[in-house]
C-alpha cells in the first residue's frame, strides 16, 4: 500500500509542472511524448536509486532505513516550499527541453528509490507503479491545464509533498 501512496505522491509533483506547462499551449502529440518521458524517468531513476539503496543496506545495515525516512521527510518538504517559487516565466518544453523537463520532475523519485532500496522494496513494482502514475498524471496535468489553471497546480504539488513527509515520519518512527 505505501508503494501506491507514495507513487501518488511523487507524481503529484510531476501533475502540478504538467499543470504549469500545459497552459503554454502544447499538441496531443507533444503531450503523448513528455508524458511517456516522464513515466520513463520515474522507472529510470528510481531503479538506479532502489539498487544503490540495497547495496547501501547491505554495507551499513538499519542504519540507513533512518536516513530514507529523513530523505522522503526532505523531499516533501522541498515540494511543500516548492510553492511559493515565482515560476511565472515557465515555457512550453520541446525536443531536449522535455528531456530536461522529466529528468527535473523525476528528481524525486530518485531520492524516494533510495530510501526504498534501504528497506528492501521490490525493483519491479516500484517502478512500474512510479512510471504509470507519473505518466497518468502528467498527460492528466497537461489536459486539465488550459481550465484549470496555475493554482491548482501548486496545490497538488504541495499535497504530494505532505504525503511524502507523512511516510518519512511513518519510517523514522517505525524504528
Amino acid at each position: 500500500m505505501d508503494i501506491i501512496i507514495l507513487s501518488l505522491a511523487l507524481s503529484a509533483d510531476a501533475f502540478g509542472a504538467a499543470l504549469a506547462v500545459g497552459m503554454r499551449r502544447m499538441g496531443l502529440w507533444n503531450m503523448a511524448v513528455m508524458s511517456t518521458m516522464v513515466g520513463l524517468m520515474h522507472v529510470i531513476m528510481p531503479f538506479i536509486s532502489i539498487t544503490a539503496g540495497n547495496e547501501l543496506h547491505g554495507v551499513f545495515g538499519g542504519a540507513l532505513i533512518s536516513t530514507g525516512g529523513v530523505i522522503l521527510l526532505l523531499t516533501g518538504l522541498q515540494m511543500v516550499l516548492s510553492i511559493w517559487k515565482n515560476e511565472s516565466n515557465v515555457k512550453k518544453p520541446a525536443g531536449v527541453g522535455m528531456f530536461f523537463f522529466a529528468f527535473g520532475v523525476s528528481m524525486d523519485s530518485f531520492s524516494a528509490g533510495l530510501s526504498l532500496g534501504v528497506i528492501g522494496m521490490n525493483h519491479v513494482k516500484a517502478v512500474t507503479c512510479f512510471g504509470l502514475s507519473s505518466a497518468f498524471f502528467t498527460m492528466t496535468g497537461l489536459l486539465l491545464s488550459r481550465r484549470i489553471g496555475a493554482a491548482a497546480g501548486k496545490a497538488g504539488e504541495a499535497a504530494g509533498g505532505l504525503v511524502l513527509m507523512f511516510l518519512g515520519m511513518k519510517w523514522l518512527l517505525s524504528l
